[in-house]
């Protein structure tokens, strides 16, 4: 059996073995089985808050719980039922192996685990019988739809050429830079010198001289950087960077950009648009997505039609 790697909240929300109790009205007879308004009671519970189970919730709004959670246990039900028709079981060496995988999953140990389940007011075995009956309707679910699901290879083309947008990478600049740095403490004279030595760098990369020579000649100069940026998401700079590049073309530079922490030459090395992934980068993500779609589907289809051959009655 392939491993399952189940987190503790799903499996502890997970609809399990409902334990005796006390029945106080038939809310609905699923084929031979009984539904009662305290197993929906006891659910409601559940997905309330502690504040909410003690002040209440509108009437209103606790009948439309009650129909919904109702739904619910009755698919619940079906699929139980469906599981006990086919003969489906799973060994206590698949669930001790789901329970390790759920360890793992959640780098916790067996006594950590318990512990989790204690918190939530549910004991190691009943959270095995709710796991067992998770594995069951994984078993049900690939046996009566999933092995039902086909994606050929032209509706994932079809798909992608449908939503060629989302497959766009983002658009980018590449960018290159000299800093004249300002010193702390800097007086007016300083200013004055790195602005001219800035002024006059620009001047020779807008005569053509390479921009790495530029920038090597100054380099020995105190509080003179730069080199390549790498690349940057369009419109990420700060607002002044942004409006230097603006409209910029491969290999031209900006105009000088004085800021509080000295002047700055930025070149454009690189405009992309955003290229838009091929279709065979993702194509298994494509697949993926397809799948839980017609999974989904095909699950909601065969359930409506569990019920359409079921003998049911709601008495709520």
């Amino acid at each position: 059996m392939k491993r399952l790697v189940l987190s503790i909240a799903v499996l502890i929300l997970a609809a399990g073995p409902l334990s005796a109790e006390t029945i106080s009205r038939i809310a609905a007879i699923v084929n031979q089985d009984i539904i009662t308004t305290a197993q929906l009671d006891r659910e409601i519970d559940k997905m309330l808050s502690a504040e909410a189970r003690e002040t209440g919730i509108p009437t209103a709004q606790r009948d439309a719980m009650r129909q919904k959670i109702l739904d619910k246990l009755i698919e619940d039900t079906l699929l139980r039922q469906r599981i006990e028709k086919l003969g489906l079981k799973v060994s206590d060496e698949d669930l001790e192996q789901a329970i390790n995988d759920v360890q793992a999953q959640n780098n916790i140990t067996r006594e950590q685990l318990k512990e989790a389940l204690a918190a939530q007011g549910m004991s190691f075995e009943e959270y095995r019988e709710q796991l067992r009956q998770q594995l069951l309707n994984f078993k049900l679910v690939g046996r009566e739809i999933q092995s039902k699901v086909e994606i050929t290879n032209t509706e994932m083309r079809d798909y992608y050429r449908a939503h060629l947008e989302d497959f766009r990478n983002e658009p980018f600049i590449r960018l290159s830079r000299i800093t004249f740095r300002l010193a702390p403490g800097h007086t007016a004279s300083d200013i004055a010198t790195m602005r001219g030595m800035a002024a006059d760098a620009l001047n020779q990369l807008r005569q053509g001289k390479d921009f790495l020579e530029v920038l090597m000649q100054y380099a020995t100069t105190a509080g003179v950087d730069g080199g390549d940026m790498g690349k940057i998401t369009e419109g990420s700079l700060s607002e002044s960077f942004n409006r230097a590049v603006e409209g910029l073309a491969a290999g031209q530079v900006s105009d000088v950009i004085e800021t509080p922490e000295g002047f700055h030459i930025l070149r454009l090395e690189e405009r992309n648009p955003g290229e838009t992934q091929t279709f065979e980068s993702v194509k298994e993500q494509i697949h993926k997505k397809m799948l839980e779609d017609k999974r989904a589907e095909a699950f909601a289809e065969w359930t409506e039609n569990l019920r359409k051959e079921a003998d049911i009655e709601k008495r709520l």
